[in-house]
């Protein structure tokens, strides 16, 4: 292997390296974001149940709609 043929492949690990550093950080905030998304889901879930069960029976009718 040449000189300049050293300095590809170092450069191509080098790219690699930075490519694999991003994926990871990507997967962290990915993973990060769906607990927080599930930690609302279940908080969004819990607010509505408790404003249905305060509800009249004619209220909560016309707020819960069958489809």
């Amino acid at each position: 292997m040449n000189e300049k043929e050293k300095q590809q492949m170092e450069n191509l690990e080098e790219q690699t390296n930075i490519l694999f550093k991003i994926g990871n950080k990507l997967e962290q905030r990915i993973s990060t974001l769906e607990k927080v998304l599930e930690s609302h889901a279940k908080c969004i879930g819990e607010m509505r149940v408790k404003e249905l069960s305060e509800l009249t029976p004619d209220e909560f009718a016309k707020q819960v709609r069958f489809k």
